[in-house]
């Protein structure tokens, strides 16, 4: 199988087994959406830009760039838990100065009553994704309650948090200080700030110093939710990967809760990213809480895994004095056996193959064996 199957492939059946077995059925969506439901909600987009066209009705469509927004707006509302995983492809420019992607996504939306158990559950099975990606991950943590109840002690302007939000998010201290100090925050909160930038570690370690750095009621909250994070994690077994950086942060303004980012070992960016969007329920009338992740298959071509090692098990060659009743026999046999056969008239060397052989007359023969 795993000759056969590409390393993104055997990704999405270990995912998908994974995700089932915790009780998630599978979503399906069209490739088109009506192009209004990205537009008024581009800045939850990781890209503002969209491939629209017009259908023969006259409707301005959509290429789909996001799944959580069609899984938003087809939630019933009706109060009931709602817990989807997909297997999609979407359609955006991964970059300001880059082109349009086919970008391959896997992932999971838990819409409903969302505690501390169905946080947990969401956190548990991205470090689980990462760990079935390759054994060699790590997930980054933050909380935008924190951030944001650490905005709203230094009183910034929605503008203001932006900026300042990049510049914890690239940890910039400098950068982060000069914008606090032209906007005359006190001393003791940019202190405050410059600590969070620096923040990164085992969550149940890193713990105590946030806790440190709470300034009002909401990073209180938001410290507390962490606190019910990591234990209902723990008794999971699953925290040794999980690390509390409050660099991981959403840069959407829907995102309210935890956040985090996911990445393994040789991929140079995050494989996964997620987090708790009930700004963006609220906005599209929802009565509920959310919190998802994605997984992005695409990058996984980095990895450079098994894979398909070989095209074929047996490369069965011919000519013009070979009999052809007698090559279709030896074919049935083989491939009755089990084995992946490619026959071919002349050998190219450019094939991966197990094994070569030919056939002399009625005979089959072996030529090369490559493993």
């Amino acid at each position: 199988m795993e000759d056969i199957l590409s390393y993104e492939e055997q990704t999405v059946f270990r995912l998908r087994a994974l995700y089932e077995r915790n009780g998630y059925r599978p979503y399906r969506m069209s490739k088109f959406e009506e192009y209004d439901l990205y537009a008024e909600n581009k800045d939850f987009l990781v890209s503002g830009n969209i491939i629209t066209f017009t259908d023969l009705s006259g409707r301005l469509m959509a290429l789909k760039p996001d799944v959580t927004l069609s899984i938003i707006k087809n939630y019933s509302n009706d109060g009931v838990m709602e817990k989807v995983y997909y297997d999609e492809n979407v359609y955006r420019a991964s970059g300001p100065d880059s082109g349009y992607q086919e970008i391959t996504q896997m992932g999971l939306e838990c819409i409903g009553c969302v505690d501390d158990y169905a946080t947990a559950e969401v956190v548990r099975l991205a470090a689980e994704s990462l760990a079935l990606i390759r054994g060699e991950s790590l997930l980054n943590l933050s909380h935008m309650g924190f951030l944001r109840g650490l905005f709203d002690e230094m009183r910034l302007t929605e503008q203001q948090s932006s900026q300042l939000l990049r510049a914890i998010c690239s940890k910039n201290t400098g950068e982060l200080r000069q914008h606090l100090l032209a906007w005359n925050v006190p001393e003791r909160l940019v202190q405050t700030a410059c600590a969070l930038t620096a923040l990164h570690g085992p969550l149940p370690e890193q713990l105590p110093a946030l806790a440190a750095l709470c300034v009002n009621d909401a990073t209180e909250a938001a410290c507390r939710e962490l606190r019910a994070l990591d234990a209902l994690l723990r008794a999971w077994g699953c925290g040794g990967n999980i690390c509390l950086d409050m660099s991981a942060a959403g840069q959407t303004a829907y995102y309210n809760g935890v956040v985090f980012q996911g990445f393994v070992r040789g991929v140079p960016s995050a494989v996964l990213s997620g987090g708790r969007y009930d700004g963006l329920m609220e906005k599209l009338g929802k009565h509920a809480g959310a919190i998802g992740f994605a997984v992005y298959l695409n990058l996984l071509e980095r990895l450079g895994g098994p894979g398909r090692v070989y095209d074929a098990d047996i490369l069965l060659c011919y000519d013009d004095s070979t009999d052809l009743a007698a090559m279709t026999a030896a074919v049935q046999a083989l491939l009755k056996d089990g084995q992946r056969v490619r026959v071919q008239k002349g050998d190219a060397g450019k094939l991966r193959c197990k094994t070569r052989m030919r056939m002399n007359k009625t005979v089959v023969e072996p030529v090369e064996t490559d493993a």
